[in-house]
């Protein structure tokens, strides 16, 4: 018994002594050849990647194999946000045709509509969209101040008739040769207090968005609420100013404005109507 126990640990030791090679290989028990363990890929496959090569997958498949949905869905979703960012980018950098607003840019004669209106003695008087666009013109000078001053001129102003309120709109030259209009729509109506009538003015139009926002003006196409327009407020008072004896006209006969847009051909035009007591 001692001799074989002996034995058995002699060829344990044998054993463990091999080749320093010895832990890659391990003897086939059927019929002691030596075989690839763990270091070399075991047989058959070469063979297998072989096969792969010749028949390559689906690549949409393996593709939608490794997205699931919530990765498909945070995929469309930040497509669809940057194709609205684009979108709305693009719609405020690109400026109305101003060339459409009557009087903005023909050689017609300017007309002294401060005269006309005092004229009038407190009588209803009309004005179309071409003669209030010539005075304009001819009288309002614009002058960009602030840091874009350096950089920003002012082009013109125009003034743009619809059904129950004017579009005033801002054209503004950055650079050389780069237009941007910012446009406010003014509705007006009055307010008697004491028995005196006020001109009240709203920054709005007939026209609503994002499920009732009154539209209030805009960003070269890209329409605006009626709460985020008013920041426009101090330019139009600017230019109020730059027509005092306007201003104190309408406010001794109580003038309203009226808008009508013209249509078949006829032109648009404001009718001021006086204050009368009832």
């Amino acid at each position: 018994m001692a001799g074989s126990s002996n034995k058995k640990r002699s060829k344990n030791r044998a054993e463990k002594d091999t080749s320093l090679w010895g832990f890659l290989f391990d003897k086939n028990t059927q019929g002691g050849d030596i075989t690839k363990t763990s270091f070399f890929a075991p047989e058959g496959e070469e063979d297998a990647s072989e096969d792969e090569q010749e028949h390559p997958r689906n690549l949409l498949l393996e593709i939608w194999q490794r997205f699931n949905f919530w990765s498909i869905l945070a995929t469309l979703v930040f497509l669809a946000f940057t194709i609205v960012l684009i979108s709305t980018v693009i719609s405020m950098w690109t400026p109305q045709n101003m060339s459409t607003i009557a009087g903005y840019t023909d050689r017609g004669t300017a007309r002294d509509l401060t005269a006309q209106l005092r004229n009038a003695n407190g009588q209803p008087i009309t004005f179309t969209e071409a003669e209030l666009n010539r005075y304009l013109r001819e009288t309002c000078r614009m002058r960009q101040t602030g840091v874009f001053s350096i950089i920003t001129h002012g082009a013109g102003v125009g003034v743009r008739f619809h059904n129950g309120y004017a579009e005033f709109i801002i054209d503004r030259l950055i650079g050389a040769n780069v237009h941007q209009t910012i446009s406010v729509n003014l509705s007006f109506h009055q307010e008697i207090t004491h028995g005196r009538p006020h001109l009240k003015v709203n920054f709005r139009s007939n026209n609503t968005m994002l499920g009732g926002l009154p539209v209030g003006g805009s960003i070269g196409m890209l329409r605006v609420p009626e709460r985020h327009i008013s920041m426009l407020e101090p330019a139009l008072d600017s230019l109020l100013k730059c027509y005092p004896e306007i201003e104190a006209i309408m406010n001794e006969h109580g003038y309203c404005p009226h808008f009508i847009k013209g249509e078949n051909g006829n032109e648009s035009y404001v009718r001021l109507e006086p204050y009368r007591p009832s």
